[in-house]
């Protein structure tokens, strides 16, 4: 009995000294001996600024996707191809044989300034243009990659002259394309005061101090415009303009910007031959008295092809129905001695029949 008694008793007490340890640990803590979880780095990983804006673009870029209700698919067949001069035939001599009419805004500068070293990656060699029900596509062909640093590194685009007046209205940029249509690195800037081209679009007017395109369009639902890289050719760039977000035009005009340094010669210059004197710009052309170039550099621009309406008339900036000139140009247009002013396909340049 005794014992029987004494194991009660020191049942009673083990139980009692559990009791208290268990009444030791606040409510929602861990036991003392449990295993606690190894404490985080307080020194975490700084997010640098390029980080945080690279995140941000992101999250703008998926927060425009969710209000984009039309996308772009293959482009068809292509109705026009638009062949631009190729600098590359006499890059090495440091000079082009192309078209470069300062004075009447039409560029062949795919050079950098003054040691005039080629830029395959803003040469434009072609331009194919396609349409179908939603979108209007443009597929610009350069020459070659940067050869710094090995890919389409400009910014290039399709500016859009809708009044048929020479005067750019809508300007559509892409920059580091990828593989797949996006609206990445893809921007609309539109002309609101009608000042870009100054008082003679197209024409060099000295002095003329406009804002250029000053203002950048959001993009929704089915206002528009992608980019990617061509698959078919690793050196080419394509973008779709949807027909609303230029507001379903049956009728313009439309150019192909190539520019290596879009942070120099931004959007808020256009027209560049406004800006500067040809002197001060220099020239690719060997021959001119003001080589090589000097102030605007590294872009290359294209004549404007029609569609909806004929290739005829006198509209600035429209590509000219292919035909060779006499020596002097005609119009007042001027070439070397031995050279003829030839025009094909729409580009016009001074032409050396002694030269390959």
């Amino acid at each position: 009995m005794l014992r029987g008694k004494l194991q009660v008793f020191c049942v009673l007490v083990i139980f009692g000294l559990v009791c208290s340890a268990c009444g030791s640990v606040e409510p929602g803590s861990a036991a003392p001996d449990a295993a606690l979880p190894e404490a985080e780095d307080s020194a975490a990983q700084p997010v640098s600024a390029d980080d945080a804006m690279a995140a941000s673009a992101e999250s703008d870029v998926d927060d425009a996707d969710d209000l984009i209700t039309l996308w772009p698919q293959d482009p068809p067949e292509a109705e026009r191809t638009l062949k631009d001069s190729d600098s590359s035939l006499r890059a090495y001599e440091k000079r082009t044989l192309g078209v470069d009419e300062y004075l009447d805004g039409l560029y062949e500068r795919p050079f950098t300034a003054r040691e005039m070293d080629y830029l395959p990656h803003v040469d434009i060699i072609t331009v194919d243009f396609a349409a179908d029900d939603d979108f209007f596509y443009f597929t610009i062909r350069l020459y070659g990659m940067d050869p710094l640093d090995w890919g389409l590194t400009g910014a290039y685009g399709i500016e859009f002259d809708r009044k048929q007046n020479g005067r750019g209205e809508l300007l559509v940029l892409a920059q580091d394309p990828g593989a797949e249509w996006s609206l990445e690195g893809v921007r609309v800037f539109a002309d609101s005061n009608g000042d870009v081209g100054g008082p003679k679009p197209m024409i060099a007017d000295a002095g003329f101090q406009g804002n250029g395109y000053e203002t950048q369009l959001e993009m929704a639902e089915e206002r528009t415009a992608f980019a990617r890289s061509d698959p078919q050719q690793a050196e080419s760039i394509q973008l779709a303009v949807s027909r609303q977000l230029l507001d379903d035009p049956q009728e313009f005009l439309w150019s192909a910007w190539a520019i290596a340094d879009l942070d120099t010669f931004g959007v808020a210059l256009f027209d560049f031959n406004d800006r500067m004197g040809p002197s001060a710009a220099g020239s690719p052309l060997r021959d001119d008295a003001n080589y090589p170039i000097k102030e605007l550099f590294g872009m290359d621009n294209t004549c404007r092809l029609p569609y909806g309406l004929p290739q005829s008339g006198n509209i600035p900036g429209m590509c000219k129905v292919g035909t060779t000139i006499t020596e002097d140009g005609g119009g007042g247009k001027s070439c070397p001695p031995g050279t003829v002013y030839l025009c094909i396909d729409g580009v016009c340049f001074c032409y050396d029949p002694t030269q390959t």
